[in-house]
């Protein structure tokens, strides 16, 4: 007997990576699921996954987070097809690798657009609807980015800062309506994206003896998801409002005596 049993699912940014691996976890704790991205091409693995892990129903959903009239449409979509949505897991992100004086504008509006605004677009409209068949659970995937610089990646830093803003603030205001918000912040995660990322030499440092990570190693996609699926679950029906890291213990250490020579 699965903790999401008889729930629908929303998960964006679902065709890789984390947003993925959360789809299948939720699928294999008996959540129905609704996939929102912008490829039918990118899901298609992901929809073999669910089935897999046990989903009893799953729908894909084509269209961007960041455009109003296609969250209006993909919810109103689910909502026809399911009934009614008890989960949203906002996923879906992207991320621009600039030095701070060569960071275009254009690209820090794409950031801002995908990650801050499709979060708030999504949560405001899902939440429009939950209200109205008795509540529900809202989980945005911050990062550990939000606490400070790791990497050149300004507006990824700033969008996943609001995003932690932004859960508390709509955990105050959706409370009255039985509808939790609380975000996930993943620390390092061992993604493909890591992998086409870094030199072999780097990941396997990474994944063995990642020094700065007091557990010494890489996230893995399914303690994330682990942690979403808790968050989406009665077992967490007194819970709102708060950013739950999942990083291996990085954020636990300012990293600044273990730094010091001698």
């Amino acid at each position: 007997m699965g903790m999401l049993n008889g729930l629908l699912a929303v998960v964006t940014g679902a065709g890789q990576g984390i947003g993925q691996g959360i789809a299948e976890h939720l699928a294999s704790e008996g959540a129905s699921l609704a996939l929102m991205g912008r490829t039918a091409k990118s899901l298609k693995e992901t929809v073999a996954r669910v089935e897999a892990a046990g989903a009893a129903a799953v729908s894909v959903h084509l269209g961007s987070v960041s455009d109003e009239a296609d969250v209006e449409r993909v919810l109103s979509e689910i909502g026809t097809r399911h009934g009614k949505m008890d989960v949203l897991v906002n996923n879906a992100g992207i991320v621009d690798q600039a030095e701070f004086l060569d960071v275009r504008y254009e690209k820090w509006l794409e950031v801002i657009a995908t990650d801050l605004n499709g979060t708030f677009l999504m949560t405001q409209r899902a939440a429009r609807r939950m209200k109205d068949t008795g509540g529900g659970a809202v989980i945005n995937i911050a990062s550990i980015d939000a606490n400070g610089w790791d990497g050149p990646q300004s507006s990824y830093v700033a969008a996943k800062a609001a995003v932690v803003g932004f859960t508390k603030n709509a955990a105050k205001d959706l409370a009255a309506h039985n509808i939790r918000v609380n975000s996930v912040s993943p620390g390092w995660t061992h993604t493909k994206m890591i992998e086409e990322f870094v030199s072999a030499e780097a990941l396997n440092y990474m994944l063995t003896r990642f020094e700065r990570v007091p557990m010494r190693r890489l996230v893995k996609i399914k303690e994330v998801a682990e942690a979403v699926g808790f968050l989406a679950s009665s077992r967490a029906s007194g819970i709102t409002g708060i950013d739950v890291p999942v990083d291996c213990g990085t954020l636990a250490t300012l990293h600044v005596y273990e730094s010091l020579p001698g």
